[in-house]
């Protein structure tokens, strides 16, 4: 999947219609590709330069750790990490997009998860969580996987690290949530999804694809640890397919016309997206640093 700056500006006239007002600030997901491009390439610069043991160049910001495994069933998800550098551009664009009153570690290695800890201020994803994923794609592959198996585990895994993002950002921020955290942070993760990259759609649908599975066979679930903490239900799933059908309601029409969504709900998912939308920029608005 390419990670492009794909920008609100698809949807801005969208918001425009329905008298969505968007600060001026987030012209920042309105960057060029080629500054977005360099954001991460000056990020993999550093990041490379100071790998050493596995602790990022930088000390501000948003920082990435890869430990080494100490688990032989762990090497796979390390390798697939390193070798395909999909962190390292979150991350880049992360960096470029947002500012932090405190550096913000996202660690990959052994250890529960995934999982903000906020003592640390470091959100831990497991190799073992990661190998997870892999073998339930395997074994049912989501309806929208169009690519490989390693791709869509990275997606699944890009979509889970937006996930624990927004409760970091709950954190660090000082935010107000109203209703569940949980139902907010995977409202956050679909958002920077669809905003930050190329076909991000589909990922999130994956991911949802992949939560609804889990809750429907939880007692055979491996590790199941996160799933359980996370309340993994139907209902979250619906949610987030319909945030998705929202955000383009062209390009994911064959949500509604299978039947997917209910059609009166298809009807109402255009606006809970943008209600969604709007309240996640109004709070992060004068996080996101100007372009």
């Amino acid at each position: 999947m390419d990670h492009l700056a794909r920008g609100v500006g698809d949807h801005r006239q969208q918001y425009r219609n329905r008298q969505i007002q968007r600060m001026s600030s987030l012209s920042i997901f309105c960057m060029g590709y080629k500054k977005r491009v360099w954001a991460t390439l000056l990020f993999l610069v550093s990041w490379i330069m100071g790998f050493g043991n596995g602790v990022a160049g930088q000390r501000e910001g948003f920082l990435l750790i890869m430990d080494a495994p100490t688990q032989p069933a762990s090497t796979w998800a390390w390798e697939l990490l390193r070798n395909s550098r999909r962190m390292e551009t979150v991350i880049g664009v992360l960096q470029a997009s947002f500012s932090l009153p405190r550096p913000l570690t996202f660690r990959f290695g052994e250890g529960e998860g995934p999982v903000y800890d906020p003592q640390r201020v470091e959100i831990t994803i497991p190799y073992p969580f990661i190998a997870d994923i892999a073998h339930l794609l395997s074994e049912h592959p989501a309806p929208t996987a169009v690519h490989s198996e390693q791709t869509d585990t990275l997606d699944v895994v890009e979509w889970v690290v937006y996930h624990e993002l927004a409760h970091a950002f709950v954190d660090l921020y000082n935010l107000p949530v109203l209703g569940r955290e949980e139902d907010a942070a995977d409202a956050l993760a679909t958002l920077l999804a669809i905003e930050l990259v190329e076909d991000g759609g589909r990922m999130a649908l994956t991911a949802a694809d992949l939560l609804a599975r889990v809750a429907a066979n939880a007692k055979n679930t491996p590790n199941a640890s996160f799933w359980n903490e996370h309340t993994v239900d139907q209902q979250r799933f619906s949610q987030v397919v319909c945030w998705v059908y929202g955000s383009d309601t062209t390009t994911f029409a064959p949500l509604a016309n299978s039947g997917t969504i209910p059609h009166q709900r298809a009807q109402r998912c255009p606006d809970a997206f943008s209600t969604m939308a709007q309240g996640w920029w109004r709070l992060l608005d004068r996080y996101i640093k100007p372009a």
